[in-house]
């Protein structure tokens, strides 16, 4: 018996490191008799159906086996490890494993667990994001993170470390597309994708999916023309290059046929998604620039809260030692559940300028870790698969060699599945809400 304590209102439904109360803290549990054990512990992660873990086990050894042709000498980095029973099953074949979980507690159990048994191992109670900032030499690395997925510093950190295989293990597809959307951006092909049903009789259904290095990121055109390349910028993608990130947008297009010596006409940040204007040549951009300068740009955002119909916000935005002026119209498009997806027109292109503006208003951009609000952002990460600045530029409009261009891109498609999460969270709530006035209103002796 342990003792978790949850913090009201808190989005994760597991609460803070249990205490262990009665009886062990820790106990040898084994998938199947010859396998070695892992301990389990109070909140650590074990699975309940251990035949059926074990052959899940099964096909990733399979799948190292298939694209290494041995596991002796693989060196292999598992994050999120739990417990700890693949890593030490796979030490017990004589892999190199390095294995880490953020969950706290000393002694590591991974760590006495491979000691008692005589396995050769390193462990760690390290967060994904910090296990990869040091730099492994691995020929793969497996993931089975929480429902939230991996976060975008472990998605890039990931792809830093330049493994010949990954084998991701999802409990939420939401999250999982998200992931391999990014991860597919970042050079890695899915092999297979395998339902697994790892607790029968339940609703809960995981997914094995294999990835190999493949070729690198083509982006989307959405125009092209002698002078101009407008593509669609994923969101973690850095418009030109920058050192924390392993790739740029810049490079990408430079790919393209006939691109080489782009450069980019203007900059959309990390985090937002959309239209890119590009000249295909140096000399053009200033031209584009001042076209891109008189034209139109309309921005989708989801902000918190019920925002106004429309409104107009006038307010300088600090550009080094100056104030500059700055005007954003907005246009609410429609309520989602308690908040708003909003049109943002803004007149300038003043640095965070849309994010500054509504941020004044008191309708934070959802996702924005710099101007927004962290509880509503934690909130939105954790149940509707927002990793990132809910800001798109959906569409651009300006007049070239005397003629109007209109470039469009759909809303990037993890936007549209946050979308539809928090539509589908607030028709149950309102659902359940209903069934709870209607089940008082039947109670007897109730007027």
């Amino acid at each position: 018996v342990a003792l978790s304590s949850r913090a009201e209102r808190a989005p994760q439904v597991l609460g803070q490191t249990p205490r262990p109360l009665l009886g062990k803290a820790t106990e040898a549990h084994h998938l199947l008799p010859g396998l070695p054990y892992h301990l389990a512990i109070p909140g650590g992660f074990v699975q309940a159906h251990p035949a059926q873990a074990s052959r899940l086990h099964d096909a990733i050894e399979q799948a190292l086996l298939a694209k290494f042709g041995r596991l002796n000498g693989l060196r292999i980095l598992e994050l999120y490890a739990g417990a700890g029973a693949l890593s030490l099953r796979l030490a017990a074949r004589g892999a190199t494993v390095v294995a880490s979980d953020s969950f706290s507690m000393q002694p590591n159990p991974i760590e006495t667990a491979a000691r008692a048994q005589g396995l050769s191992l390193t462990a760690s109670n390290l967060s994904a994001e910090t296990a990869l900032s040091a730099r492994h030499d691995v020929d793969a690395i497996l993931v089975d993170p929480p429902r939230r997925g991996l976060s975008p510093q472990v998605r890039a950190g990931l792809a830093a470390q330049a493994p010949e295989l990954v084998a991701y293990v999802s409990c939420e597809p939401l999250s999982l597309a998200r992931d391999l959307s990014h991860l597919m951006r970042l050079g890695f092909t899915p092999q297979s994708v395998t339902p697994w049903d790892m607790i029968p009789l339940s609703d809960a259904v995981e997914t094995l999916v294999i990835l190999a290095s493949g070729e690198p990121f083509r982006p989307r055109v959405l125009y092209a023309d002698a002078e101009l390349l407008a593509v669609d910028k994923p969101a973690f993608f850095p418009t030109t290059p920058q050192g924390e990130q392993a790739t740029s947008l810049l490079e990408a297009v430079r790919r393209l046929p006939d691109a080489g010596d782009s450069v980019p006409v203007h900059r959309l940040d990390l985090g937002t998604s959309g239209v890119c204007l590009f000249a295909r040549t140096p000399d053009k951009v200033e031209v584009l620039s001042r076209a891109l300068a008189e034209g139109h740009k309309e921005y989708l955002t989801l902000v918190q809260g019920i925002a106004r119909k429309k409104g107009r916000i006038e307010r300088k935005i600090p550009d080094g030692a100056k104030l500059r002026h700055a005007v954003t119209r907005y246009e609410r498009d429609r309520v989602v559940g308690t908040h708003s997806l909003v049109r943002a027109l803004p007149e300038q292109g003043r640095r965070h300028q849309i994010r500054r503006h509504l941020a004044h208003i008191g309708h934070p951009v959802l996702g924005d870790a710099r101007y927004g609000n962290p509880s509503a952002n934690r909130f939105f990460e954790e149940r509707h698969g927002l990793d990132r600045t809910f800001l798109h530029l959906e569409r651009l409009r300006l007049v070239l060699n005397g003629q109007t261009l209109e470039i469009h891109a759909e809303l990037a498609p993890e936007l549209e599945a946050t979308l539809r999460s928090l539509a589908r969270a607030h028709a149950a709530r309102r659902v359940s809400s209903e069934s709870s006035v209607e089940a008082e209103k039947a109670t007897p002796g109730r007027e």
